[in-house]
């Protein structure tokens, strides 16, 4: 029999499809920001270029909380031991918060060093200065996001996953629009809307991965040895 219709492909394309959109809404994120802070002037949109650039090559760098998560969970529910597998996914997000936070701290008080490097122009630097120190406050909820969409795809639930990008999305889109052009915030509102979306995003994740583990009978607190292991897996993704 062709592997291709093998009994698992239809289990599999189940998984895929939603993840593959979820991975695709996650850019939309700076793309709506693009397009509503290119009405404000180029200054504006090449202070957003450069801190965009900046937070894409930050973020991304710290992607391996979700797979590294989601290998922790998934080997645990293959195991069928859930309880296991919702404290992993508990400690990642603990992981996930703690790197946030020094992220975010880190960015801030180091943002015009970074401005710099990345050879913004005098003009251009108030604005790339403002959006970065701004968006870097949503760095404990970006984490903790992603830490979640790993968890819930150890668990092998990827459509909660794009609901929840897919509502961040049209969130930001939303608020942006309403800071921006109702509140005429510039370019600083376009960042708090984002930063607002990534909230909402992180709450919801938060708040299933409480009502799964206690379903579970998994604690909420996190356990050194679980948050030990997931660093060091994302050590090496790193």
């Amino acid at each position: 029999m062709p592997a291709w219709r093998s009994p698992y492909d239809r289990e599999i394309l189940v998984l895929a499809v939603p993840a593959l959109g979820a991975l695709i809404a996650e850019p939309l994120y700076l793309l709506a920001d693009t397009a509503i802070v290119g009405n404000l002037g180029t200054r504006q949109l090449g202070g957003l270029a450069i801190a965009g650039i900046v937070l894409t090559a930050v973020f991304g760098i710290f992607n391996f909380l979700a797979y590294s998560t989601t290998g922790a969970v998934a080997r645990h529910v293959g195991a069928e031991n859930l309880h296991a597998a919702a404290e992993r996914g508990v400690d990642g997000l603990w992981l996930a918060a703690g790197l946030g936070a020094l992220l975010g701290i880190a960015g801030i008080l180091l943002a015009p060093a970074i401005v710099n490097v990345m050879g913004a122009s005098a003009s251009v630097r108030p604005y790339a200065l403002t959006y970065l120190r701004i968006s870097l406050l949503g760095a404990p909820f970006v984490l903790v996001a992603l830490a979640g969409a790993g968890y819930l795809r150890g668990l092998q639930d990827t459509k909660t996953t794009l609901a929840i990008a897919i509502a961040a999305n049209v969130m930001n889109l939303a608020l942006e629009l309403f800071l921006v052009y109702g509140l005429d915030l510039g370019i600083a509102g376009s960042a708090w809307g984002t930063v607002v979306a990534q909230i909402g995003a992180a709450a919801a994740f938060l708040v299933i991965a409480r009502i799964t583990a206690r379903r579970a009978g998994a604690t909420l607190g996190p356990s050194a040895a679980g948050v030990r292991e997931t660093a060091v897996v994302g050590g090496h993704l790193i």
